[in-house]
């Protein structure tokens, strides 16, 4: 008899099982694609006698739809048609159906009368927590269903030391990769000696073993946490400030008085490691002091051991991305036909920005239907938001472009981002202009996300406008000029302001898949500028890989060399890393990284935000307003002018 034959794994499908692309209008799956570890490991858990089923929630989208697209990526066939259910996981309702499917399934089958043992495979603690009160076995991730079913040990959260020995090579990922872990995060410093430390989840066995392969091992919070929380990373900008020894810092004022000290289960010169529970938001530890990007959600990045993310090579295993050395965009010439040029400035002009921002903060009507005060995720504005965003696009581009929507689920709800694509002429690669749709006021005291404003103008409507600009303006290139030689997608992302939610799943997703993004553009916080002279910053730091970083840097080069030409009011940008010592206080901290993480090209475009670069340079100038509800308005002259820097180095880029 087959090790598990009295077992029946169910299975999330977007985020888990595959890529998933919905169509504008809601109403069906345009791309759906099946990670490539997926197979293998659906095969592995038949071999062992596991029955297989979906759990999925399907929207508006009709089920037959869903079947089709399933059957196209070769999926349908894994599964039995019996155990396929479709619903929203925000309760024990379905998961109770599934419990007696499989068991009506199991008594047809072998006639046994017992409950089967039920696992549930799914990326969300939310749904997982509901299949737990079910009594389901849960598991985060595909690559540990089968060491959840093997019951040997509890799943835990680890922070593994790759020794200095290891830290200097790359021997060590091959090791980690061998070991059924699922990688979170990975925290490299270079200072002497090196080090590296990876986040990760595993069980306990496995724990074991590499303490016998010599990684000191720390385990994280309590046996089975992973099964039902989900890990950040919290950074406390204010005791960073303050340095050691003040006790200046949030944990204690945050952590101490709710009984909550429990959940931080580390920190680090990163910050706090903090498991939060199903049911309770990030949204709830907004620490005092804090800056852009405070917060990183700590998600399954396969690319943290197949080399990607510091430079090496992929794993054999994995879907090659073509990383462009760093030479490819320094031999593009950055100038601009005259054509280009006028294509560029008339596209993109201050009346237009300001009214786009206008748009999606409520001073005016988005459409003659729908008004959006807020696109903070926990409010209904933001799937307005996200519908009028998949309208605007389509419009913008004169029925050149396809839009789509990428869905992912946080906190037990489905997400969009937003993605227009205009088509390439047959030159590879891939060229994306971005920006974050959601917004916070959450630095309010007693805000409340689901009915209070949070207009975001500046974070970051500005960028929204940019992008959104970037678009009428490429689809007019297009038009005048000729099609782009690669392709170019425009892609809106959700759920930045709760780490980065959207931007990972969406790169994931693009590096499991082997798409060749050659350069990420991201407009994040454009339109604030009081104080004489203007500044704006260009950030491309990346501490794990100095060959990605060099690459990033390239980009930045390339937008400053098109600023000149479409923006000449603009001064030249301020560098990260900068050509003094010191790093690039904005790594991590926007959706950018999400890509660089990856191994790919990408470039924050900014306002004036950080310190530096090096002590010699002018102050920052930080939004007073930033995530609070009086973010209403912007400098639509300067955001005018980096919106034309970042679109016409994108078609540069695209075309060159």
């Amino acid at each position: 008899m087959a090790e598990h034959s009295g077992s029946v794994a169910f299975f999330d499908i977007g985020n888990t099982l595959a890529s998933v692309r919905v169509s504008a209008d809601g109403t069906d799956i345009e791309s759906l694609i099946a990670y490539p570890d997926i197979p293998p490991i659906l095969s592995a858990l038949h071999e062992k006698g596991v029955r297989l089923g979906i759990l999925s929630d399907r929207g508006t989208i009709p089920e037959e739809r869903v079947n089709a697209a399933l059957d196209r990526a070769g999926l349908l066939e894994k599964f039995d048609q019996q155990l396929v259910l479709y619903g929203p996981k925000n309760s024990t309702l379905l998961f109770e159906q599934a419990a007696a499917a499989a068991q009506n399934a199991a008594a047809q089958n072998a006639g046994a009368r017992h409950r089967p043992r039920l696992l549930f495979v799914g990326e969300d603690a939310t749904e997982r927590s509901f299949a737990r009160l079910a009594d389901f076995l849960v598991a985060p991730h595909p690559s540990l269903a089968l060491t959840v079913l093997g019951r040997l040990a509890p799943l835990r959260y680890l922070r593994i030391r790759v020794p200095p020995a290891g830290a200097s090579g790359t021997d060590w990922r091959s090791l980690l990769r061998e070991q059924p872990l699922v990688p979170l995060y990975g925290a490299v410093r270079r200072a002497a000696p090196p080090s590296v430390e990876v986040y990760a989840v595993a069980d306990a066995a496995t724990a074991l073993k590499l303490d016998d392969l010599g990684f000191p091992v720390d385990r994280l919070g309590v046996e089975d946490e992973p099964l039902t929380t989900d890990l950040y990373l919290l950074r406390d900008d204010r005791q960073n400030d303050s340095g050691f020894g003040s006790p200046a810092g949030n944990a204690f004022d945050l952590f101490s008085d709710d009984g909550s000290a429990r959940r931080v289960l580390a920190s680090s010169p990163e910050g706090l490691f903090v498991a939060i529970p199903a049911g309770r938001s990030v949204e709830s530890y907004h620490f005092s002091g804090a800056r852009h990007g405070h917060n990183l959600k700590l998600q399954a990045t396969p690319a943290l051991l197949d080399g990607r993310a510091d430079g090496a090579a992929p794993s054999a295993a994995t879907p090659t991305v073509a990383p462009h050395d760093a030479d490819t965009l320094a031999a593009l010439d950055p100038r601009l036909t005259l054509a280009e040029r006028n294509l560029v400035t008339e596209n993109i002009t201050a009346q237009r920005m300001s009214r786009e921002v206008e748009r999606y903060t409520g001073v005016r009507p988005a459409s003659d239907t729908v008004t959006i005060r807020s696109r903070h995720i926990h409010h209904p504005d933001n799937a307005s938001a996200v519908r009028t965003l998949l309208a605007d696009v389509t419009s913008a581009g004169s029925g050149l472009l396809t839009v789509r929507a990428h869905q992912f689920v946080h906190e037990g709800r489905s997400y969009d981002n937003v993605e227009a694509t205009l088509a390439g002429s047959g030159l590879d690669g891939v060229v994306l202009v971005t920006a974050h749709m959601d917004s916070t006021g959450a630095r309010q005291p007693g805000y409340r996300a689901q009915v209070d404003p949070a207009p975001g103008a500046d974070d970051d409507g500005s960028g929204v406008a940019g992008v959104l600009c970037a678009v009428r303006a490429m689809s007019a290139l297009t038009a005048e000029v000729g099609v782009a030689r690669r392709e170019i997608r425009f892609v809106f992302f959700n759920a930045e302001e709760h780490g980065l939610v959207g931007s990972h799943a969406y790169a994931r997703d693009q590096a499991q898949l082997g798409t060749d993004i050659v350069a990420v553009l991201q407009m994040d916080m454009i339109g604030y500028d009081v104080l004489q002279p203007r500044e704006f910053e260009l950030h491309a730091g990346f501490t794990p890989s100095a060959s990605v970083q060099a690459r990033s840097v390239q980009l930045a080069k390339l937008i400053a060399a098109t600023a000149s030409q479409v923006a000449p009011s603009l001064p030249a940008p301020q560098m990260y890393p900068g050509s003094t010592a010191g790093g690039d206080p904005a790594e991590e901290r926007s959706d950018h990284y999400s890509f660089q993480l990856h191994g790919y090209r990408a470039c924050l475009v900014s306002e004036d935000f950080f310190i530096g670069p090096g002590s010699s340079a002018p102050n920052p100038e930080p939004n007073p307003n930033y995530h609070l509800p009086a973010d209403r308005t912007i400098n639509a002259d300067y955001a005018r002018d980096i919106a034309r820097a970042v679109t016409a180095a994108a078609w540069i880029s695209a075309t060159r």
